[in-house]
């Protein structure tokens, strides 16, 4: 069929398609998921809408409180910018997305909405309790990203909807985050992905305040590891108590058996790699504590 694409020069242009076509169009950021659905026949929308015009869409922005993610800035400005370094576990998640071509075309926006199970940001970005915007023509809203991912490859962004920004709080200064991944090789989707914050309480016992764990590949969407969370809050990060979160964890997921791995097999690495994240994020956590980071 003959395709219609369209390269709006303003936000408010491109959210005037959006109404005017509705589900009759999709937005295209770097075109690195989108591409691959058009050309396996997956979907087949009559107009494009390219997003790459759009300058307000690129780029961070540092806040007093938070870091502003144009929802078209690339993967490899995440992996690469200074201020994504106080957003630990999404720099950490934007060095291990598929390749470098793949990085450097490839945007948040993109990658977020697409929400392809074992995409490496999506984890990240809930342990850091991000926050993505939408518009439309009829207004801004914003969606805290534990409520974002609707069900496999969807999401609640609506047909008149386009998300610009994604927004990260910031973290305090002696909090630590780790992202880690387990996949068939280093440019392919996770089979499972962790990402873990650490909040200390403040007091030098080494107690955390709070515990973040997000968790990709191993459910329906990607998900906050609440019971596994509220086992630590408080707590002294001991191997026990760090072992018995990991199994929590674990339970929490709702993995599916495909060619990559087994449901089983995904579970267990839940286990294995909340473990070690929390574990690295601890010592990083008593490195600042010492003074040595």
């Amino acid at each position: 069929m003959d395709r219609k694409l369209i390269r709006p020069d303003s936000i408010d242009e491109a959210l005037s398609e959006r109404q005017k076509y509705g589900l009759d169009a999709m937005p295209i950021a770097g075109g690195q998921s989108l591409l691959v659905l058009l050309r396996n026949k997956l979907v087949d929308p009559k107009i494009l809408i390219d997003l790459e015009r759009l300058a307000e869409l690129h780029g961070l922005q540092r806040q007093a409180n938070a870091i502003s993610i144009g929802a078209m800035t690339t993967i490899f400005t995440l992996a690469s910018s200074a201020d994504v370094e106080k957003a630990p576990p999404l720099g950490q998640a934007a060095t291990k997305v598929g390749s470098t071509a793949i990085r450097n075309l490839g945007t948040i926006g993109g990658n977020v909405c697409h929400n392809e199970p074992g995409a490496d940001l999506p984890p990240s970005l809930l342990a850091l309790n991000a926050v993505a915007e939408l518009r439309s023509k009829n207004g801004t809203r914003k969606v805290p990203l534990g409520e974002f991912f609707r069900s496999y490859f969807e999401t609640v962004v609506g047909p008149e909807e386009l998300l610009t920004r994604v927004e990260v709080p910031a973290l305090p200064n002696e909090a630590t985050g780790v992202y880690l991944k387990h996949a068939i090789s280093s440019e392919d989707l996770a089979i499972a992905g962790v990402a873990v914050v650490l909040i200390p309480d403040g007091n030098g016992g080494g107690a955390v305040r709070e515990v973040r764990i997000g968790l990709g590949g191993v459910a329906p969407v990607p998900f906050r590891a609440a019971k596994a969370e509220r086992a630590l809050a408080g707590a002294v990060l001991k191997d026990e108590a760090i072992r018995e979160a990991a199994q929590i964890a674990s339970s929490e997921a709702e993995p599916m058996t495909d060619p990559h791995a087994s449901a089983d097999y995904r579970r267990k690495m839940v286990k294995v790699l909340v473990r070690r994240a929390i574990v690295a994020a601890k010592e990083q956590m008593e490195r600042k504590g010492n003074g040595q980071a």
